[in-house]
């Protein structure tokens, strides 16, 4: 069992190196041709979109239809010495509209420090942000809702002997809200006489709930062997078609959940849940497809790719990827049945990415299809010095495809970007 700490320290998205400084509004450029490999040599179609705050995380965003988007994340400020958080969610009106700050969801999430580590809607008047356990909240878990008139703080209550937790990622249809995590949970306590304080054991479960129109709901999941998991990502397909993933630390390979509209049930998946590393999001197509993005411990020269599997309704299958050192943090559907991947690259630069995968087979007799991947040739944010670039969420919708993530410089406070990439051009 592993001995508790103090605060809780899985994201959704990379981790922000924080410090005092400050800087500059970022601009976006053409990546270098060493950036993303299968670069084409077309003209770069994205557009640089400013957006309304600095000092940053963006985490995630959702489209609400015809470039209509919200964005959300973290802004981080100092009190005194200690680094603090402030939720903030920014909208975009059209694909080409201007960025504009969401004043009343900061202002209603008040005193809460916490992240916001994801953000989805079924709708302009269902609106949900998840993120951490706040003190402002008796330690129950931040989650705020907008119905289309007001932003409200609805918090989640952890597990029986939480002591601290996160909820990751949600998912908002018509059937209500799905939203999943961790939960850091107290096993044992023993006073220390000599110290003149308590030693605690903990463990990290992975925690699920659903708002049923009143509150957040747990609805329990399979006890699993070891005494460090969590889930990061959840989507519904319906009712009783629920999934769910994340990483098992006791195998140390991606964690995959079903639900069926009774229960949990763990899934395994060959290819996919029996090799090393963790999943980091899902997205379900149009036709009911569920896709998987992970990262891909194995390879034999132990660095860490990408891993892409999609299940049709009977199984899993995993999808061949570029051949990058990579690690995917967001994937959306896309027209046509295909998906769009992003997040970074790994080595000597970390550059934010994005991939498209297309369809170019389907209906095969083993229910198999093919496809191909095109890189996007995403544009990096203008920083001096070392930087970190990575891509967090991809919105795609009938406007084209936006895509936001944050850009890390050592020494200097986390800034968030977004670019535009336009359909049909």
């Amino acid at each position: 069992m592993r001995t508790a700490r103090t605060r809780r320290s899985l994201l959704k998205a990379a981790a922000a190196v924080l410090s005092t400084a400050v800087l500059s509004t970022a601009l976006l450029t053409s990546p270098p041709a060493s950036a993303q490999t299968g670069n084409t040599g077309a003209p770069a179609r994205w557009t640089a979109q400013p957006l309304p705050f600095t000092d940053a995380n963006l985490t995630d965003a959702v489209g609400m239809g015809q470039g209509r988007t919200l964005a959300a994340g973290f802004a981080v400020y100092r009190e005194g010495k200690v680094h603090r958080f402030r939720p903030v969610v920014a909208e975009r009106e059209s694909a080409g509209g201007t960025w504009r700050p969401v004043a009343a969801a900061s202002e209603a999430a008040g005193t809460v420090n916490s992240r916001v580590n994801a953000i989805d809607a079924d709708g302009p008047d269902d609106v949900w942000l998840v993120g951490d356990d706040a003190s402002a909240l008796d330690g129950r878990i931040f989650t705020q809702h907008y119905d289309g008139t007001r932003w409200s703080v609805v918090p989640a209550l952890l597990p029986a002997k939480g002591e601290a937790g996160a909820l990751l990622d949600v998912d908002t249809s018509a059937d209500g809200a799905w939203a999943v995590g961790f939960a850091q949970i107290e096993v044992s306590r023993t006073w220390d006489e000599e110290k003149g304080g308590w030693i605690t054991e903990s463990r990290s479960a992975g925690i699920a709930r659903h708002y049923d129109g009143t509150a957040w709901r747990d609805v329990p999941l399979p006890e699993l062997g070891g005494d460090y998991w969590y889930l990061n990502s959840v989507r519904a397909v319906s009712a009783d078609d629920v999934w769910a993933a994340g990483y098992d630390g006791n195998t140390g390979g991606p964690l995959l959940m079903h639900y069926d509209g009774t229960s949990w049930s763990q899934v395994s998946a060959a290819g996919v849940t029996d090799r090393p590393g963790h999943a980091q999001g899902l997205a379900v197509t149009p036709a009911g497809e569920v896709w998987l993005v992970a990262e891909d411990w194995a390879p034999a020269d132990g660095t860490t790719r990408a891993l892409v599997a999609r299940y049709d309704g009977t199984r899993w299958r995993t999808v061949e990827v570029p051949d990058v050192h990579a690690r995917p943090f967001g994937v959306t559907a896309v027209r046509g049945g295909g998906i769009t991947v992003v997040g970074q690259t790994l080595g000597e630069r970390r550059d934010a990415l994005a991939w498209q995968w297309t369809p170019t087979r389907a209906g095969l007799a083993d229910g198999s299809g093919t496809g191909r991947w095109t890189m996007l040739d995403l544009p990096q944010p203008t920083t001096t010095g070392p930087s970190e670039n990575s891509a967090s969420a991809v919105v795609s919708d009938g406007a084209g495809l936006t895509v936001l993530g944050t850009s890390v410089v050592p020494g200097f406070e986390p800034q968030p970007f977004a670019a535009l990439r336009r359909s049909g051009r």
